[in-house]
């Protein structure tokens, strides 16, 4: 622990050692374009659509990741606390308050050792890969939001402007949604009504089209107040499958850099959120293939998002 403290200020007190690193840096880019709409008003609604590029593949299956991330979470936690523990001690045994018995070194010795050996699946599940071509996740996602880019280019709303996002490092943390936000969010607040706006993120349709409605155990809270009722209307008009579904917990997309941001503004910024929850077992693999992204799925989801879009844009 002291170790990492001193290293961490040493690197930070020199503008030269804080770009030393001894990982390899990561790469990313987000893609956007902005489609305005006919009536240019001040305070206008902006409708965000955001379907991630990037893909990942894996040695085991999705279901089995998020077994061993949740276990490498609890390992991670163990040591922080034995961590603190140790240090303590030794700080006990150095200022000679308490001597650090032999029984003490040998389960400090061995649980380093069996920290390392724990690692040893998550190190062979991220470092080890196979190939996969991202059909469901997330070139369905991004096929859908360049269809609607192009329908948008051709004949744009009347009051509400569009702004299509393709983030990068989705996968690797949301990490090119929340630098979007990061860098933008306060900027679009100025311009646009964002009690008024909202973000439609396209995460996954693949055999079906699905659509988070609800998460929590006992008391269920919804998403948002009142636009997945809106693409549910949508879906019935054009008489579309759509799958309601909810989780205890929500799965994690782009859209919640969206609702973190808007939230620290104090906004009534909506989310929406297109997820193949039960395609999941697919993912990240070999399995993750062209024919199962449905092309009447891809066409439902592209025209439910269209007709709700032009819903909204009558009423604002």
């Amino acid at each position: 622990m002291a170790i990492i403290t001193i290293t961490k200020i040493i690197k930070n007190m020199f503008e030269r050692s804080r770009k030393i690193s001894f990982v390899k840096k990561e790469e990313s880019k987000n893609i956007f374009t902005l489609i305005s709409a006919r009536e240019m008003v001040e305070k206008r609604p902006l409708a965000i659509i955001s379907a991630h590029y990037d893909s990942i593949s894996a040695s085991i299956s999705y279901k089995f990741q998020v077994v061993i991330f949740f276990i490498y979470r609890l390992i991670v936690f163990f040591y922080a606390v034995i961590a603190v523990v140790f240090s303590a001690i030794f700080l006990l045994d150095y200022f000679r308050i308490i001597a650090l018995s032999n029984f003490f070194i040998i389960l400090i010795t061995f649980t380093s050792i069996g920290g390392v050996f724990l690692s040893i699946p998550i190190v062979y599940l991220v470092f080890i890969d196979r190939p996969s071509s991202g059909s469901i996740d997330n070139a369905s996602g991004v096929a859908i939001s360049l269809e609607l880019a192009k329908i948008f280019n051709k004949n744009p709303l009347e009051k509400t402007d569009v702004l299509i996002l393709w983030p990068g490092a989705e996968e690797w943390g949301l990490k090119g949604s929340r630098r979007f936000c990061k860098l933008h969010f306060k900027n679009l607040n100025e311009k646009y009504d964002l009690d008024k706006s909202f973000n439609i993120n396209i995460d996954m349709v693949g055999t079906y089209i699905g659509l988070s409605d609800k998460s929590g155990f006992i008391i269920k809270n919804k998403l948002n107040q009142n636009l997945n009722d809106i693409f549910e209307e949508s879906a019935k008009q054009l008489n579309i499958p759509l799958e309601l579904f909810n989780k205890v917990i929500r799965p994690k997309s782009d859209y919640k850099n969206f609702l973190k941001y808007a939230k620290k503004l104090k906004s009534k910024f909506q989310v929406c959120y297109f997820h193949s929850s039960r395609d999941s077992k697919y993912i990240h693999s070999l399995r993750d293939s062209p024919e199962k992204c449905s092309i009447e799925n891809l066409n439902g989801c592209l025209n439910i998002c269209h007709h709700a879009l032009r819903t909204i844009d009558l009423n604002v």
